[in-house]
């Protein structure tokens, strides 16, 4: 068989993936990214039920007893421009085939396959609408195998939660679970508001090419979608609105003993708050939401944050930080609760007071510390306290974090106050890693609570930390942002719009990619320029704004295989660590493919791959040491591996 090579920037698994653990580089534990993902193709069915006004299975008044009629494999088909009121339970029924809820009609009506629908296409669609206060759909424990395609859901008036999945259940296999939303427009009230969209308290949930809207309430956090009781999520190629938080994990206490919500992945998403709900703008229609942040993680592990976009996020009910990592155990009654393994790469944010905050446990409640996190090849263009309100802080560390790394990010955030701040006195923040960045010293540079700029405050608050390769411009000599202060091997070059950007552009929709012969090119601690990898973090970021992304490899899934390994294990490459080779196992008739990339997702064409009589052979003699991904198609399963070469 002949090697099967892709171009896209990284490879999405459908199913099981993500082996060893832990990456180690230079004695640093990378975050462990999830071990279960979500295949999210329209699957097939083989049966079909019809609702509509008349000569169909069911009339339109009679959409519950569909849903109850309806078995696995079956889709039930809704009449375009009709409005469904609920709320309508979803039941457990027994086996594992689909049912697929979704509009009649031609296929061509919808967004194809990897395409987000938009507010255009409603006319179009059958509307599902919540009575006041209530929810259009809620689950019963257990139900699983609901797949919503192509339909509108929304608030007649304000409602609590749009989409209600879980209902306080205490063990997980009570949990609903294998629920999918493709290219659903779900929306709340336009003036009165809704609190959420989905609360995604199941296992196997997805969210995916949809578009939700006018989440948002006045004295209380309002979100698009928010989970606090369950496990294994998707969301990717979404447009998302909240007012509160846009996305959020964690926030209420999980009714199952001992839970995290784990296996995240969130990517190629828009997370916006439109301006028309900031008081004070030209736009303003009158009505002071409570805004509070874009995305939050209050009780999570193994997340993948990848590939989106994060716009639009002012001081208001909370200080202006975009983006919250901050463990919350509900005032100590969920001691367990932490933030750990979290990937935060090829993300943009923009237009926002402050960046990010990230605490280490809450306040003086005993938790797991917040660790391993990784904020790497980011950008932030217009952090602005003065613009958008709050202390123009570019990262807040508190409270002991461990295993925090912040590598190749581009922080253009010349007016704010800080690039690094820190407090929690007594809680060392350990095995921080700062390098490779570029950012604004600001007005006070690094700073710590109670230990003033630069070295004093990195040695109390960072003990023992690598900070290094980093480019401080803007630096005020009276504020401490001098050579002397910071250790060396950093840089000091002045403004940053003469550090050699193609187009710095006042720091607002600029291209940040460093000039040719930039001091900076190829300078970093790894042979990199200093900074983001702009290419990349373009290429990873090209269709959030048009809602094209590679979401499913086809339209439909396919259920029967050759063979299946029973675990994970049966695939593991060996050795790993490796030098020179590795293998990995595959019996002779499973149709398979394989391809290998390294962490930037360029495929190592110096990589020889073929196909031998029980599995793949891999010769990596021309490769240099380092990590690498290994993308295994097998039927229409995909894993993930990583190989790390050792000389």
């Amino acid at each position: 068989m002949n090697l099967s090579i892709k171009t896209s920037l990284y490879f999405f698994p459908n199913s099981i993936g993500l082996c060893n653990s832990f990456w180690i580089i230079k004695s640093q534990a990378l975050p462990d990214l999830p071990k279960e993902w979500i295949e999210t193709c329209v699957p097939e069915t083989d049966k079909t039920i019809t609702v509509c006004s008349a000569g169909c299975t069911f009339l339109n008044t009679q959409l519950q007893q569909a849903i109850n009629s309806a078995t696995p494999g079956t889709t039930i088909l809704l009449e375009p421009g009709i409005s469904y009121t609920g709320p309508f339970e979803l039941p457990e029924k027994m086996g594992d085939g689909w049912i697929v809820i979704r509009t009649a009609g031609d296929d061509d009506l919808l967004p194809p396959t990897n395409e987000r629908i938009t507010p255009v296409h409603a006319a179009n669609l059958a509307k599902i609408l919540a009575k006041p206060g209530l929810s259009a759909f809620k689950t019963s424990s257990r139900a699983h195998h609901y797949y919503f395609l192509g339909i509108e859901i929304a608030a007649s008036e304000f409602s609590w939660n749009l989409v209600e999945i879980g209902s306080s259940e205490k063990i997980i296999d009570d949990l609903p679970h294998d629920i999918t939303f493709d290219r659903v427009y779900l929306h709340g009230h336009k003036t009165l508001g809704s609190r959420r969209g989905i609360a995604m308290n199941g296992r196997r949930i997805a969210v995916v090419n949809s578009w939700l809207s006018d989440f948002k309430e006045v004295g209380f956090d309002s979100q698009a979608i928010c989970a606090w009781n369950g496990k294994t999520f998707k969301v990717v190629n979404n447009y998302l609105e909240g007012a509160g938080e846009n996305v959020m994990f964690g926030g209420a206490k999980p009714s199952i003993p001992n839970l995290l919500c784990s296996d995240i992945e969130v990517r190629h998403n828009h997370f916006f708050k439109p301006l028309s709900w900031r008081v004070g703008d030209p736009s303003y229609e009158g009505t002071h939401w409570s805004v509070k942040n874009l995305f939050e993680l209050k009780n999570a592990d193994r997340v993948w944050i990848q590939g989106n976009v994060f716009e639009n996020n002012w001081s208001d009910a909370q200080n202006g930080f975009a983006i919250l990592f901050t463990p919350r155990t509900e005032s100590g009654s969920c001691p367990w609760i932490t933030v750990q393994n979290v990937t935060f790469e090829e993300n943009i944010v923009r237009h926002t007071g402050s960046g990010f905050n990230i605490s280490g446990r809450d306040n003086n409640y005993s938790t797991t510390h917040s660790n391993h996190i990784l904020l790497r090849n980011n950008l932030i263009e217009d952090l602005n306290g003065s613009s958008w309100g709050g202390d123009g802080r570019t990262l807040q560390v508190l409270g002991g974090v461990h295993h925090l790394i912040v590598d190749h990010n581009t922080f253009i955030n010349p007016l704010g106050s800080t690039f690094v701040n820190a407090d929690g006195l007594n809680l060392p923040n350990e095995n921080f890693v700062y390098r490779n960045n570029i950012a604004s010293n600001g007005v006070y540079g690094l700073h710590g609570s109670g230990k003033g700029i630069g070295n004093p405050a990195l040695n109390y608050y960072f003990p023992g930390a690598q900070f290094h390769h980093n480019v401080l411009t803007d630096g005020k000599t009276s504020n401490g942002g001098t050579v002397s202060n910071y250790p060396t091997e950093n840089y000091f070059p002045g403004p940053m719009e003469d550090i050699g950007f193609q187009n710095f552009n006042f720091g607002v929709g600029g291209d940040y990619r460093l000039l040719a012969g930039s001091s900076f090119s190829n300078a970093g601690s790894d042979g990199l320029d200093i900074g983001a990898d702009i290419d990349a973090l373009e290429l990873a970021t090209e269709g959030v704004l048009s809602g094209l992304n590679e979401v499913c490899e086809s339209q439909t899934t396919k259920t029967e295989h050759d063979w299946v390994p029973s675990s994970i294990s049966d695939l593991l490459p060996a050795p790993n660590p490796g030098t020179n080779s590795f293998f990995i196992p595959i019996l002779n008739h499973q149709k398979s493919s394989v391809v290998m990339m390294n962490l930037q997702g360029q495929v190592m064409d110096n990589v020889k791959a073929s196909f031998q009589t029980n599995g793949w052979f891999f010769d990596t003699s021309f490769i240099r040491e380092g990590i690498y991904f290994i993308h295994l198609q097998l039927g229409d399963k995909v894993y993930l591996f990583k190989w790390i070469k050792m000389e």
